[in-house]
């Protein structure tokens, strides 16, 4: 079973279907396993904590293009310094980072664009940029790891995730 059969059978999707039309022109890629996630899902929200982006999202605030756009400013226009050190280990800088997923508390989930991209490692950045945690995982091997409580981030409310995951297209809706 691979990591989107066991996130799957961990937590169905919700049914519904939400259209995403890739714009192109990003300025990144974006891998083809999370692909593969927005294919199964679609861009929303799991266990009512943790929103997925996808590319050409037509929901306000769930596009992964202008998600990221909007978070490399904000980490250029207000400076953090300990991240660009933890990004030139890498030979990365804040404008490299592609942010796929945001919390209800306004952790940010990124990419760390080194190598295959389906390998890209996860850098989870607590609101605030306070902590950090780097994730040697892809989004859905995050996901299937925070769910099923394998990994858990200290980051994170301890409420997260509930004994029984859920996804939904919008769960305010």
């Amino acid at each position: 079973m691979n990591e989107l059969q066991a996130l799957t059978a961990l937590c169905p999707p919700s049914g519904r279907r939400v259209e995403v039309v890739p714009a192109g022109g990003a300025g990144f890629e974006v891998p083809p396993s999370h692909r593969a996630l927005i294919d199964a899902y679609g861009p929303g929200c799991f266990d009512e904590f943790l929103w997925v982006y996808a590319e050409g999202s037509a929901r306000p605030g769930l596009d992964i293009v202008s998600s990221t756009r909007e978070s490399r400013r904000l980490l250029r226009d207000y400076p953090e310094p300990t991240l660009p050190a933890l990004l030139a280990e890498d030979g990365l800088t804040t404008d490299d980072l592609v942010q796929w997923a945001v919390t209800d508390n306004a952790d940010l989930l990124f990419w760390l664009p080194v190598g295959e991209p389906d390998a890209w490692p996860t850098l989870a950045v607590q609101a605030g940029r306070l902590r950090f945690a780097r994730l040697p995982l892809s989004s859905t091997g995050v996901l299937l790891a925070l769910l099923s409580g394998e990994v858990r981030l200290d980051l994170f409310p301890d409420d997260f995730p509930s004994e029984g995951p859920v996804f939904s297209i919008d769960p305010y809706a």
